[in-house]
């Protein structure tokens, strides 16, 4: 089943609703139309990731490419912003999942970073191990922005919720790695401080 975009149709659809054509009525129907429509794509995203979840068995997703070509499509829809972005992957780090899952996680937390950041946007990746000697994986997407403050985080792992509602997003995008990151591969998402100067996502995937 190929990939369905998040609320891809929901700002045509609000944008039709503001020529002042529609009425109360029908403006209520809608919304809550389009934002069914958002949390059933939401609920299939996860519903598949769920499905495949951690494939220790088989070659480990490279992430440096994938990391690659997210910075490059980034750098583009931001192109005003001429953002610096650095990569700083371990030699040979690897995602054991299926690509799309690390697709979908690497680069919603890397738009996220790219959408607040001033200048810079630092993106590392490398390999934990536990004391059994397997390999976990450890991501981390730090950004020079205006930070996320520790009372809000909670919110902002919420579905639907930014830490600024003024800035233009769905405001689902962390909440949708967490979820995929826990539930597919019991990892955790944790918000903090960067040195930077904004926020620090970091994503902890254990061994498998």
């Amino acid at each position: 089943m190929p990939r369905q975009s998040v609320g891809s149709n929901v700002p045509r659809v609000l944008h039709s609703l503001s020529d002042g054509r529609a009425d109360r009525e029908e403006m209520r129907r809608t919304l809550t139309e389009q934002s069914a429509r958002m949390h059933r794509t939401i609920d299939y995203q996860l519903q598949r990731a769920a499905a495949s979840g951690p494939t220790p068995l088989a070659p480990a997703v490279d992430i440096a490419p994938v990391a690659s070509r997210l910075k490059d499509a980034l750098l583009k829809v931001y192109a005003d912003k001429k953002l610096r972005v650095d990569l700083e992957v371990d030699h040979g780090a690897g995602f054991h999942g299926d690509e799309g899952d690390l697709v979908e996680i690497l680069g919603n937390v890397l738009d996220n970073a790219c959408k607040w950041a001033g200048e810079r946007v630092r993106v590392r990746a490398g390999h934990t191990h536990d004391d059994g000697g397997g390999a976990g994986l450890t991501l981390r997407i730090d950004d020079d922005g205006p930070g996320i403050p520790a009372d809000k985080v909670d919110a902002v792992l919420a579905r639907g919720v930014r830490a600024d509602a003024t800035t233009p997003g769905h405001g689902i995008g962390l909440a949708v790695v967490r979820d995929i990151v826990v539930e597919a591969y019991g990892g955790e998402v944790t918000v903090g401080a960067s040195d930077l100067g904004g926020a620090a996502v970091t994503i902890r995937i254990p061994p498998h």
